[in-house]
């Protein structure tokens, strides 16, 4: 089974993505510092069947941009894929979007590159129109992975200040009905089940809870006041739970993670669990700092058709290398810590991108133990979400990322220790990645 193509769990409501974010004037040197590194807009259409404006546009695209690890570039891929619609196209009166949408999966497929991909715009539309009518999306703040071989939807996060967090709901929970309707179907409509209640505004959630009873739970959508904070816990006597949900913002992100860092040293800690299961990502300049939290210094280089550059991270200051070999600061931080205790990092399949990135980070320069399932296989390139002119969006691999020293990076990270993160056996109470984690660490408890 290729790893790269396993199922996300869903931010209900709105999922979260990657995002870029210009800083600073001199983020301009690099262009962006994320997982998101190129602002591509859309092609000038050609003329043509509206087939062939979009395979053009998103050929163009991939042709001059496109900095993957393929084992074929989509120039090679292209002509002939053209010449295949141009001929479907002859024999058709204004040809149809849809045809050249097949065609670009077509070629897409030939890539092998799960980073690119063709994406609808359906959820840019909805969230516009909220604003147009001034408001803001509406969610319930719980993320979810619908079990393969089970039923319901485990709870994996209720984000904080969220109707989820407010109504009680907890990670492990089951929702196993939602209006009264029984999530027993496949796993993609159970999630839509859930989905389209939550549009709805009002919904009611039968919950099951390891050791109790059912719970019947009213809630109301709404926006959520805040993002996914890392956030820091005690699961042993000298053992700290820092959980990193996702990479996004990144100043806050790094910001947070560095001050639960030193919050943990202050209070006499001896041992770390880093938390990266279920995160999707996020930005390099994130990555890049969160490892200066445990270890001496950080970087990455980017290298692609249209981007070269490096970032690095010593002693609480974020520096760009720019493509002349010189260096400019571009952030510090307000509390720069240094983690020297025990460490051990939690990963699993639905570990994505940059946090991929960060787990591969520790594993090779902090010394830490990576405990869980074999990533989802992104850790080594970056992307650019480009809009195109029929709405959708062309998530565009624009770079191969390295280490600092300019070694290259696997595309996805192997545990140290294999422990399967079932969401059937967190259901009954059991998260058997955190205990094979303080299992690691007992000799250094003792």
């Amino acid at each position: 089974m290729d790893r790269r193509r396993r199922r996300s769990p869903r931010h209900v409501g709105g999922r979260l993505l990657c995002r870029s974010a210009f800083r600073r004037s001199l983020r301009t040197l690099a262009v962006l510092l994320g997982c998101l590194l190129l602002a591509l807009g859309p092609a000038v259409a050609r003329a043509g069947s509206p087939a062939l404006v979009i395979f053009d546009e998103v050929a163009e695209h991939l042709r001059v941009a496109y900095g993957g690890t393929a084992p074929v570039h989509p120039s090679l891929v292209l002509p002939a894929a053209r010449a295949a619609l141009d001929a479907r196209c002859a024999r058709v009166a204004d040809c149809p979007q849809e045809f050249g949408i097949l065609a670009l999966e077509g070629v897409l497929a030939e890539l092998d590159d799960a980073h690119t991909r063709l994406v609808g715009g359906e959820v840019d539309e909805r969230v516009a129109r909220e604003a147009a009518a001034g408001d803001e999306p509406r969610v319930i703040g719980v993320v979810v992975r619908a079990p393969e071989d089970g039923l319901g939807l485990v709870v994996l996060d209720a984000v904080p200040g969220s109707a989820a967090a407010r109504a009680g709901l907890v990670r492990g929970d089951r929702i196993m009905a939602v209006d009264g309707v029984y999530l027993t179907a496949a796993v993609g409509e159970r999630l839509a089940v859930l989905e389209a209640a939550v549009a709805s505004g009002h919904l009611r959630l039968t919950v099951l809870r390891a050791g109790a009873q059912p719970l019947e739970v009213e809630l109301v959508a709404g926006p959520v006041p805040g993002g996914r904070p890392p956030s820091l816990a005690w699961v042993a006597e000298g053992v700290g739970w820092l959980r990193i949900p996702s990479l996004v913002p990144a100043e806050v992100v790094a910001t947070d993670v560095h001050r639960l860092v030193a919050e943990a040293t202050s209070a006499g800690a001896h041992a770390l669990i880093v938390d990266l299961r279920d995160d999707l990502g996020g930005t390099y300049d994130a990555v890049v700092a969160v490892a200066g939290a445990f270890q001496a210094s950080a970087g990455r280089l980017f290298v692609g058709p249209m981007v070269g550059f490096g970032l690095r991270y010593d002693d609480g200051v974020l520096r760009v290398l720019d493509p002349f070999g010189r260096t400019h600061v571009t952030d510090r931080l307000p509390e720069a810590a240094r983690w020297t205790g025990g460490l051990v990092v939690l990963v699993n399949a639905h570990t994505q991108s940059c946090a991929e990135s960060l787990a591969l980070d520790l594993q090779r320069h902090a010394g830490a133990r990576v405990v869980g399932e074999a990533t989802a296989g992104l850790a080594n390139t970056a992307v650019q979400m480009v809009p195109l002119s029929n709405g959708m969006r062309l998530v565009l691999t624009v770079a191969t990322v390295y280490d600092l020293d300019g070694s290259p990076l696997p595309a996805w990270v192997t545990p140290d220790v294999f422990v399967l993160d079932d969401p059937l056996r967190l259901a009954e109470g059991y998260d058997d990645p955190l205990e094979a984690a303080l299992q690691l660490l007992e000799p250094r408890r003792r």
